[in-house]
Parts: C-alpha cells; structure tokens; sequence
C-alpha cells in the first residue's frame, strides 16, 4: 500500500487503491484529521512511540535515509494486523514529500512467533505441535519463501546454491505434507498463535 503526504501541508495527498480499500469508508477521515486519524488505529501500547518517531522524521526529514516501522493496528473491518511501515523523503522544488509505503507482515510474525516459541505452539493449549523438527537453515528458508522469494533468490540472500535452496524447500514441503509452495505457508500457519 502507497501514500503520499505533503510535509509543508500536513496533508495527505494520495492513497493507491489497494490502501483505499484497506482503510473502506475510513480513507476521507485519513485525508481530513491526517495523522491524529491514523494514530488512533494503532496498538494502544506502541502509538506513542511510532507516533514520536514519525513526528520526529517528518520534522527533521533525511533524504538519503528512509525510516522502517513495525506496529499492529485494526483494519476496516477490525482484524488486527502487523504492518512493517517505511517512509522514503522526496524533495520537489520547496515541498518535501513523504512516500509511505506500508506491508501487511502479519504471517511472517506469525511464523517468527512459533520459531521463538520453546513448544513450538506458542505455549498455548489446544494448538497443534510440530512432529518434526526444522533445521534453522529450514526456519530461515520458510521464513524467505513465507515473504514470496523464489528459490534463486533465496540462494543469493543465504549464500547458497540454487540447488540447495530448491533441496530446503522440497524437504519443507515433504516434512509439512503438502503440495506446493503456498499451501507450506499456509500449513506453517495452523503450528502458531492467530
């Protein structure tokens, strides 16, 4: 999701579609109260923080170092997510602009969460356990492959070869019983806490 907002303004001037959508009914109370709206849909426990730093960066903008966030908020329809919030400075003349650029990062917490876990369900009753164990280079892949890399990708940012990212995927898919790529993903969800 993109948005666009004028500093010297304190406007917000564009929303793309898809944040139009994430906010429904809510975007034209973004355009009118600005930041104050926006603020109010973040976690109670981290608003004051992400609202000082972002404050802080809009004040004192850096062109040449953009700003990432990670806070939970509620969207339109009130599911909680995680969303990992960049801010990228563009000058244009007298007017800075702010280029928010925001990632809906709530499965890759999710599965983040069940690695930290001890139990490997989130010490919560009732949840499924993992019957076999995942190597940490296997965690590491899951994690790469959970925010879309492809194998050769995942090579390069592991220093690997093709051939033993394409080896970790095949054994990930094998060790959850699936078919495919999305469907790991998706079964990886049912062993953390929703």
């Amino acid at each position: 999701m993109v948005v666009l907002y004028l500093i010297e303004n304190e406007h917000f001037l564009y929303g793309n579609r898809a944040f139009r959508e994430f906010l429904g009914r809510n975007y034209r109370e973004l355009q009118k109260s600005g930041w104050d709206y926006w603020f109010a849909q973040i976690d109670q426990a981290e608003v004051s923080t992400i609202k000082e730093r972002i404050f802080r960066f809009l004040t004192n903008p850096d062109p040449d170092e953009p700003m990432i966030l990670k806070y939970h908020l509620d969207d339109c329809r009130g599911r909680r997510i995680c969303v990992e919030h960049e801010i990228l400075i563009h000058k244009i003349r007298d007017y800075s602009l702010a280029i928010n650029y925001f990632f809906d990062v709530s499965e890759k917490e999710r599965i983040e969460h069940c690695f930290r876990s001890k139990s490997g369900n989130g010490g919560k009753g009732g949840r499924k356990t993992l019957k076999y164990t995942i190597s940490a280079r296997e965690k590491e892949v899951l994690r790469l492959i959970s925010e879309g890399y492809s194998s050769k990708q995942i090579a390069s940012r592991l220093y690997i070869s093709n051939h033993t990212a394409i080896s970790h995927r095949k054994n990930l898919i094998e060790k959850f019983q699936v078919k495919n790529t999305a469907h790991l993903v998706r079964r990886a969800l049912e062993f953390f806490v929703l």
